[in-house]
């Protein structure tokens, strides 16, 4: 990897001269800056950020203003706020501040909506702010992000853009819906159906529908079509025509609104159609599904960002990898058979 000494060498200048010209100090006249600019790209340096985060505190009173920072990027267009009452991106956050806080960086959320900035000037005051890593929050759906990404490491939490060739780091949604299929199939339920948001869908990469239709074959379970709403489109009596169609004898979900229209047409409930969700929140506790440490989450994704900027890996890999966290827990709730009822009931089938 080249350094500043190969950048002076080239350039027939005081290794100090390449140091304040990368730092765009005005002593240094602008045809140089550009010059050494120049044979900087062309040998592809990168300053090791540990090293300019060293060389700033060494030269500033506040050392406070020289720590290197970690940015938690989300996006949220109605309310810059929401996030905080998201509960799987609030447990994120929670989990890579407590790692990058113990590791000794700063840690802030940065709504980039809000900023109504471009790209480019979005990344000049990210990187004049000292911020060496992106955590990117789930956010609304959109193919890329448009960010100078040679400046910076960057660990995407979700799918949400799908074509940005970031690494990742997710809740393993395959494994959690493989076991709310044997914990149904226990049960003795052979009807079930999956109803989902479309954006949910798209931000997991399809792995939530994938293993339910895969289990349901692989179980020889009824082949109900799942239901798929819009953000802004669910339609009560689209889902209750759904219903008296199909005749599913549990729903797997994850929105509340799905609980709410099971409640108001008075079909919720074990000895009616049971409810499993794939993800439990504050208000849907009393049901049965899988709850997500989503702090866990939070922290292998700083873990493995930090690595990234102690080991000065930036821009968009080649290959990107994804790291899946087991982080579900199986959470009882009210909303299902009871399982000692059912294997007495079947135990007296002829």
């Amino acid at each position: 990897m080249s350094n500043q000494k190969d950048i002076a060498a080239l350039a027939k200048v005081s290794q100090m001269t390449v140091s304040l010209a990368l730092r765009d100090s005005p002593v240094i006249p602008e045809i140089t800056k550009q010059r050494i600019r120049t044979l900087a790209d062309r040998l592809n340096y990168r300053p090791d950020p540990l090293v300019s985060a060293l060389m700033r505190q060494r030269r500033r009173k506040d050392p406070q203003k020289a720590r290197a920072k970690i940015a938690f990027l989300h996006d949220n267009p109605k309310d810059p706020t929401r996030w905080v009452s998201a509960n799987y991106t609030t447990g994120c956050f929670t989990g890579a501040q407590n790692i990058a806080s113990n590791r000794g960086y700063l840690f802030e959320a940065i709504n980039i909506y809000k900023a109504q900035l471009s790209g480019r000037r979005l990344s000049q005051i990210l990187w004049t702010q000292n911020v060496q890593g992106l955590l990117i929050a789930p956010m609304p759906l959109s193919p890329t992000l448009d960010l100078d990404w040679q400046k910076f490491a960057a660990v995407s939490l979700d799918y949400s853009h799908a074509a940005l060739n970031v690494h990742r780091v997710i809740d393993d949604h395959t494994t959690g819906m493989i076991e709310l299929i044997s914990r149904l199939v226990k049960l003795d339920y052979r009807r079930p159906a999956l109803v989902m948001r479309e954006s949910v869908d798209d931000r997991t990469n399809h792995q939530r529908l994938g293993a339910f239709l895969a289990q349901r074959t692989r179980k020889g379970l009824a082949e109900i079509p799942p239901l798929f709403f819009g953000d802004l489109s669910w339609d009560a009596q689209k889902f209750l025509r759904w219903i008296r169609r199909y005749k599913p004898d549990v729903l797997i979900a994850g929105d509340y609104q799905v609980v709410a229209a099971l409640e108001a047409c008075g079909l919720a409930g074990p000895d009616k159609i049971g409810l499993v969700l794939y993800y439990k929140e504050t208000r849907t506790r009393s049901y049965s599904g899988l709850s997500i440490d989503a702090i866990t989450v939070g922290e292998v994704a700083a873990r493995q960002l930090i690595s990234m900027v102690e080991n000065n890996e930036r821009g968009l890999p080649a290959k990107p990898t994804t790291t899946y966290v087991d982080a579900t827990c199986w959470s009882e709730g009210n909303s299902l058979r009871d399982l000692t009822a059912t294997m007495a009931a079947l135990r007296q089938v002829p």
